[in-house]
């Protein structure tokens, strides 16, 4: 199988917050996989529509069993593979709450109007589901919300896409000291091997020049589909030339 790509052009943008709608300068991209055009990825949690609703006093009975279910782990997680510990677990349960609920703050709040509905991104079944694979078998936490927070990108990822580690953040520092020693790099052709969420090309096409070029690969049509999808998240304009070495 010849590997499928993901053009970038680079044109560093302003950066972004949590939970903030995407706003960067536009930036050029050419995706040579048909089949990541058919595959649609699964949207942030954080970037749904809050279209569920839900009874403020249920919101309230769910979050007390979440917050039991992650205390009851305490550290057995992290004597046995070095896995979650309570603590980390109740601060994702923060972070579950603040991609899911459109007005976190009503749980916190001292209102005795528990029969106030409250708009969710994702239905309360759904919470406990999730909330159950992350306790139960362990479920990364970046799969359960769609998304990882890495440099200042929110980037979407599923099952399929290797999560970004922070390590890998150091590649861009890297190559931004290098651009220090040799202006002359940040021109040219780039590639990214084995691109997943597309995080890596994305970080390097914002330190290049305008006319430099970044090429993401990537073998998997899940992969393809993802970064696809997050390089358009961040406002960059897919052009017409779009083909695939596949037959379907």
């Amino acid at each position: 199988m010849v590997p499928q790509h993901t053009f970038f052009q680079s044109n560093p943008g302003r950066p972004v917050s949590r939970f903030s709608p995407f706003s960067h300068q536009r930036r050029h991209i050419s995706s040579s996989s048909v089949v990541s055009c058919s595959l649609k990825p699964q949207t942030p949690m954080s970037l749904r529509p809050a279209t569920f609703r839900a009874e403020l006093s249920e919101l309230k009975r769910w979050h007390l069993w979440a917050e039991s279910l992650a205390s009851s782990v305490g550290s057995s997680f992290l004597v046995q593979d070095n896995g979650p510990d309570s603590t980390l677990l109740l601060r994702e349960l923060n972070w579950l709450i603040e991609d899911a609920v459109e007005t976190p703050e009503a749980l916190s709040s001292n209102s005795h109007a528990d029969g106030t509905a409250v708009s969710l991104r994702a239905c309360l079944d759904d919470l406990y589901s999730l909330w159950k694979q992350r306790i139960e078998v362990r479920r990364p936490f970046q799969y359960l919300v769609g998304c990882e927070h890495w440099r200042d990108l929110v980037l979407g990822v599923q099952e399929g896409v290797l999560i970004p580690r922070p390590e890998t953040e150091l590649i861009v520092d890297l190559v931004s000291d290098a651009f220090e020693k040799d202006d002359q790099l940040r021109n040219g052709l780039w590639a990214d091997l084995g691109t997943g969420s597309g995080a890596l090309a994305i970080g390097l096409a914002r330190v290049l020049s305008p006319s430099a070029l970044v090429v993401a690969v990537d073998l998997s049509p899940v992969a393809v589909a993802v970064a696809s999808a997050n390089v358009q998240r961040y406002n960059l304009q897919v052009l017409p030339n779009v083909y695939s070495d596949q037959t379907s």
